[in-house]
């Protein structure tokens, strides 16, 4: 699972870094953008809200034209916040009619986001 370390060194400065649960720390993300090392380190985890992926539809049809289909179309997926696969529109979208569609579930727990998913399957 990812987690999110939150530093602050004595200067008041605060940054986060982004990494996997386990993940040892590296030089580079103990000290501020100012380069004052850190006092203190909270390992924070993602809230449960359902992750929304657009994962292009476009594929080479023909290798020796590269003649492409389906350029600029999404299926829309879901994860958790472990990032694993939830599920994935059984059809693709164009970038507006996906991001429409990943706006219904925005703020939504896992639970919630594949309930809804179940009921609508797009």
């Amino acid at each position: 699972m990812r987690v999110y370390r939150r530093y602050r060194c004595d200067h008041g400065h605060e940054w986060t870094v982004a990494a996997r649960e386990g993940e040892s720390e590296s030089a580079q993300h103990v000290q501020c953008p100012e380069g004052h090392e850190a006092v203190t380190c909270n390992e924070e985890l993602p809230a449960d809200e359902v992750q929304i992926l657009f994962r292009p539809a476009a594929r080479i049809v023909d290798r020796v034209t590269e003649n492409v289909w389906h350029s600029g179309r999404y299926f829309v997926v879901l994860l958790d916040r472990a990032d694993q696969e939830l599920c994935v529109s059984s059809e693709h979208y164009t970038w507006e009619e996906a991001t429409k569609l990943a706006l219904l579930f925005k703020g939504k727990d896992e639970s919630r986001a594949l309930d809804w998913w179940r009921r609508k399957a797009p």
